[in-house]
């Protein structure tokens, strides 16, 4: 079946913790609207219950350092949200600044950027298990797992296929945006979990 089964969020999802291993990255088609034809495809499930969960291991997690009020839940959920919003808004900005279009649709971005929870979560969860050390170790291979998933994948839409396109249409510029959409993440990622090792609480976004 074409469609998506009890494997399939559990699939991409070890795309993602481990695209290390993964050897054959497709260029996904998004004019078929089906997310198994690839497993790199973009998907809005796992970011939608990645996000979830992450509201919810942050919170066991402030529970377990004496943190935890029932604001924090609504907190910790409006200011992930709204950094993932400010995230897709600088890229959107980004394309448009630097005259770079795409195939890549709205959803897909919002899917993209919203793979990062997976790796939030292991970073909250290695912070409660295994103290800041655990945290500091998950982030940096996290980290790593997501710039390079996100470059395998996004290489098939953003940057031409052939010689010839990639000259008239600015590969450096093409580059750069592929480079922005991969290297923020990590930014993101420390933003939104370095608070459950036992560090100051993020600062709430109306006081910013």
């Amino acid at each position: 079946s074409s469609g998506i089964n009890a494997e399939w969020p559990l699939r991409p999802g070890m795309l993602l913790l481990f695209p290390f291993l993964n050897k054959e990255w497709g260029a996904y088609n998004n004019a078929g609207g089906e997310p198994t034809r690839h497993l790199n495809s973009p998907d809005l499930y796992i970011p939608v219950m990645g996000f979830a969960t992450y509201v919810v291991a942050v919170a066991v997690a402030l529970g377990s350092q004496g943190k935890f009020s029932p604001e924090m839940l609504g907190i910790t959920a409006t200011t992930a949200f709204v950094w993932l919003m400010i995230e897709i808004g600088i890229v959107q900005l980004a394309m448009y600044l630097i005259s770079v279009s795409t195939d890549i649709k709205i959803f897909d971005l919002a899917s993209f950027s919203g793979y990062k929870f997976v790796h939030m979560i292991v970073c909250v969860v290695a912070a409660m298990v295994l103290g800041s050390t655990g945290y500091y170790l998950s982030f940096i291979y996290s980290s790593a797992a997501i710039v390079y998933f996100l470059i395998c994948t996004l290489r098939y839409i953003i940057l031409p296929d052939s010689n010839e396109d990639r000259i008239a249409r600015g590969s450096k510029r093409r580059n750069n945006l592929l480079l922005l959409i991969a290297f923020i993440q990590p930014l993101i990622i420390f933003w939104l979990t370095h608070h459950v090792t036992y560090g100051p609480d993020p600062v709430p976004l109306t006081k910013i």
